[in-house]
């Protein structure tokens, strides 16, 4: 048994009834939702969807709220299966979807996840200066978060260790990248904020990975956020 299943299931049922009652919009957002399902139970072949994320933005008008939904559900899963380089474009080629993310109540989540996507292409890009440019960004943002947490807001507190952690990974501090990468597992877990909990052990196990460590990166990918 597996609850996406079941929300599938749902998410199906209502896009028919919202087709027959010719309710666009609507129907364009849920079929967003339900790409994301689809994508998280690995469901990725033809005759599984009949639409994919670039068919559903091409769809609906891109001055939408629905064309903005749809461009931030991709972004999410682009990050949450460590798709860096193709997640920067839904944010520097849709500036009005970065900008209506970043006023929605999800303003400290677009931080971010936009952070992170800086910070991981930083050390791909072309030049120093183009490394240096996505970096200042990111930080900008960690002393923005560190702000919201300074104001008591203990939610946003996992971001920033994870945030830091990667950091560190870019200046090569192992010692420190691995005490926030374990800051950001343990207060993503106290907080309840599981995804991200996960998010930090994959972040975690990569790093691990790149460094060659593959005995870490296996204990760490055998950890039991999933159950």
């Amino acid at each position: 048994y597996h609850p996406l299943v079941d929300l599938q299931a749902e998410l199906e049922a209502s896009i028919s009834a919202l087709v027959q009652l010719n309710q666009r919009s609507h129907e364009r957002s849920l079929q967003a939702y339900l790409l994301v399902v689809r994508r998280l139970r690995n469901l990725t072949s033809k005759d599984e969807t009949s639409l994919d994320f670039k068919e559903l933005l091409k769809a609906v008008e891109p001055t939408s709220n629905v064309f903005h939904t749809v461009n931030m559900m991709q972004f999410e899963l682009f990050v949450l299966f460590q798709d860096w380089e193709v997640a920067l474009p839904c944010l520097t080629e849709a500036p009005d979807t970065r900008n209506r993310y970043l006023a929605m109540h999800a303003s400290a989540r677009g931080m971010f996840l936009e952070a992170l996507v800086y910070l991981k292409t930083s050390s791909h890009a072309s030049s120093w200066l183009a490394r240096r440019k996505k970096k200042m960004k990111a930080i900008k943002t960690l002393r923005k978060l560190n702000g919201l947490v300074e104001q008591g807001n203990d939610d946003v507190r996992h971001y920033m260790h994870i945030l830091m952690a990667e950091c560190y990974v870019l200046e090569k501090n192992a010692s420190a990248a691995e005490n926030n990468f374990k800051a950001a597992i343990s207060i993503a877990e106290l907080h309840g904020f599981l995804h991200d909990k996960a998010l930090a052990h994959d972040l975690a196990c990569a790093w691990y990975k790149a460094q060659g460590k593959d005995d870490w990166a296996f204990s760490c990918s055998l950890h039991p956020w999933h159950a």
